[in-house]
């Protein structure tokens, strides 16, 4: 659902914005920063109530054309199909899902123009008339390909659902790619119950580690901004450090703390990860920038006896 990669661009946006701030104080930005990682599961139920908000559309316009005093032929012939699919089914009454949803807050926040916006999209498409077409009954495979179908093919590629949820999680971007995962995982494996993969032991626990990674790694980035800084320079070459894109700067310095204050991160791990987050967030040189620093830095520091790592953090030896 979340990954340290995700948490380590939310630490470097939490640095950025605490170092281009004027007054603001530290703390401000590490509770930000914690409530960012907390809000990914939010974001995970909010997507999958999305499929079902959208899915349950059937039964509003089910209601509406039974009510009629003169219901037509096409009105009789109306499919609720939809609503039977084991996994809206399992979203209509799983337990654990609804506490969760619950404890979100978020139910109202789906606005109604845009879930019937996505149901007439929908109910236009040849998977969903396939769909609500077959006699089968109690088929799994059938129902995950229509959920999935309406989470890929009609929430995701809908710029109307992708700017509100954006709206509603403004981490949405960093997020998505996790996130986005985790709620495929549950329709390929729920069969019957749901599994939201959302076991209070585990997940609290996860979650307790990556706000304490986050931390960490944001204040040892704070505090040790002039050290780092004039670690780096002399790695620069023939740029001044003033020349340097603050991101990139960022980062060199998040890198070399992880080299030296996280023993159980494996030192190959950690390059390639800014290397990833560099072409992402930053300019189109940056990959390659720090790829080259990183990588004379590590050689330099291991063979200074600078990095000392252990357990899991071997394994790049």
């Amino acid at each position: 659902m979340i990954s340290r990669r995700s948490v380590r661009v939310k630490v470097m946006q939490a640095v950025y914005g605490y170092e281009r701030s004027e007054d603001a104080l530290p703390a401000t930005f590490r509770k930000s920063l914690q409530t960012s990682i907390q809000s990914v599961k939010d974001l995970y139920i909010y997507l999958l109530f999305s499929v079902r908000e959208v899915a349950n559309e059937v039964d509003t316009v089910a209601r509406i054309k039974a009510s009629k005093y003169l219901p037509t032929e096409e009105d009789k012939r109306f499919s609720t199909k939809l609503l039977s699919n084991s996994i809206i089914q399992a979203l209509n009454n799983d337990d654990e899902f609804l506490k969760e949803l619950k404890k979100t807050a978020l139910a109202g926040q789906f606005e109604e123009a845009v879930k019937q916006h996505l149901y007439k999209k929908m109910i236009q498409t040849p998977e969903y008339k396939e769909y609500i077409g077959s006699d089968v009954e109690f088929d799994y495979e059938a129902d995950r390909r229509m959920v999935a179908h309406i989470l890929n093919d009609i929430l995701l590629a809908d710029d109307l659902f992708l700017e509100h949820v954006e709206e509603v999680f403004p981490s949405w971007e960093d997020d998505a790619e996790f996130v986005v995962s985790a709620v495929r995982d549950v329709f390929k494996k729920s069969k019957g119950d749901l599994k939201l993969h959302l076991e209070k032991n585990a997940l609290r626990g996860k979650f307790f580690e990556l706000c304490d990674f986050a931390d960490k790694l944001f204040e040892k980035t704070l505090q040790s901004k002039e050290h780092l800084e004039q670690y780096i320079e002399p790695y620069l070459r023939n740029w001044e450090m003033d020349r340097v894109a603050v991101l990139d700067l960022i980062m060199l310095r998040m890198a070399i703390t992880e080299f030296t204050d996280f023993p159980s991160i494996p030192v190959k791990v950690t390059i390639n990860e800014y290397i990833d987050m560099a072409r992402d967030y930053s300019t189109p040189k940056s990959k390659d920038f720090i790829n080259g620093i990183l990588d004379r830095m590590m050689k330099d520091m291991k063979d200074n006896g600078e990095i000392r790592k252990t357990g899991r953090g071997l394994l790049d030896k």
